[in-house]
């Protein structure tokens, strides 16, 4: 009867262990989930450091293939990442910046211009010379030129949620070093962590080497739009060639409709000057666009991005409705990596399967 007793206890405190269990692992989810929460500005600057690594590490890879230290390398990169930054800011975001108050003091002389070039729209130039109107839209700009500011004093857009824009940076440039300097222990711990399954770590590397040819590429497109849109604006002595240049560059960074804003931009203020001039830069944007996605975007991405039409609309609309303008630049990287993971995992599947 003892002996009956005592396993009658023991399998009563079965369910209770198992529940308790359970117990245990929704509790350490929630606890986990709510300290996500509370630091989730430091984690988004954790995630942009990484993913900032994975950009650079591509030209830090070349430079080690001819013979560089790793650390010799990354000091090398990052000192040639903060002169074209230097370059940018006093070239472009210094003159945009100045040109801002001016846009938005020439508004009523903008629309005026803009209304002249319409031809016979009775209408629609009276419209335009509408003085409540004028003000509407100066109160309009105002507030786009105070979002700016912010934007470009934070550095990073959407990251000064938590922190202020200058720690924002610099703590996502001091991440982005340390990742690249511990790139090598992380490709190590991928490779022990996958040992036992053939072809993981090899595709773990392949979707970063993805996120950061696609980050790197980016930042070369965008960089050549804003250039080449400088110096066509200085010289068709398009209004404000600085401030829009740095739009289109910005805009340029924005897949699928990036471009088209861009052109819009420009051919509007284009427009305030004469029909000629807004007519030379719509097809000053519809030239180089096309040079851009037949020539200089094939070379540049090469085979980063192997997503269809269809997946890539996909993932721009999904990453702007979960982080907005940010989720959206991001998405096509992220689909990227996770398609080469996705295909691993069915290689695997199949695998056992068998």
């Amino acid at each position: 009867m003892v002996n009956d007793s005592s396993g009658e206890k023991g399998i009563a405190q079965v369910p209770l262990t198992r529940h308790a269990q359970i117990a245990c692992v929704y509790l350490t989810v929630g606890v986990l989930a709510v300290l996500a929460y509370a630091v989730r500005g430091m984690l988004v600057l954790v995630f942009l450091g990484f993913f900032l690594a994975l950009g650079v590490e591509p030209a830090v890879a070349w430079l080690q293939r001819h013979r560089w230290r790793r650390g010799l390398a990354v000091a090398s990169v990052v000192l040639a990442l903060l002169g074209i930054v230097g370059l940018v800011v006093l070239l472009a975001v210094v003159p945009a910046v100045g040109q801002i108050g001016q846009v938005v003091a020439r508004i009523p002389t903008l629309l005026d211009g803009l209304s002249a070039n319409l031809g016979d729209q009775a209408d629609l130039r009276a419209h335009l010379h509408d003085p409540a109107l004028h003000e509407r839209v100066k109160e309009v700009a105002g507030d786009a030129a105070t979002w700016v500011m912010r934007a470009l004093a934070a550095g990073f857009a959407a990251l000064g949620v938590v922190l202020g824009g200058v720690f924002a940076a610099c703590t996502a440039g001091a991440l982005m070093v340390y990742f690249s300097l511990a790139m090598p222990r992380i490709h190590a711990a991928i490779e022990r962590s996958a040992a036992t399954r053939p072809g993981r770590a090899e595709a773990v590397r392949q979707a970063m080497g993805r996120v950061g040819g696609y980050v790197t590429g980016q930042a070369v497109v965008s960089l050549c739009a804003g250039a080449v849109s400088y110096v066509f604006f200085l010289v068709a002595g398009v209004p404000y060639p600085a401030l829009l240049a740095l739009v289109v560059a910005l805009l340029d960074t924005i897949p699928q409709v990036g471009a088209t804003l861009a052109s819009a931009a420009g051919t509007l203020v284009a427009l305030s000057q004469s029909i000629p001039l807004a007519a030379a830069t719509l097809l000053f944007f519809i030239v180089y666009q096309a040079l851009e996605n037949y020539l200089v975007a094939p070379r540049v991405f090469a085979r980063t991005v192997e997503l269809s039409p269809l997946g890539a609309f996909v993932a721009i609309l999904l990453g702007g409705a979960l982080a907005g303008v940010l989720g959206a630049m991001l998405a096509l990287p992220i689909a990227a990596a996770l398609k080469v993971l996705y295909q691993q995992a069915k290689v695997e599947l199949r695998d056992q399967t068998r």
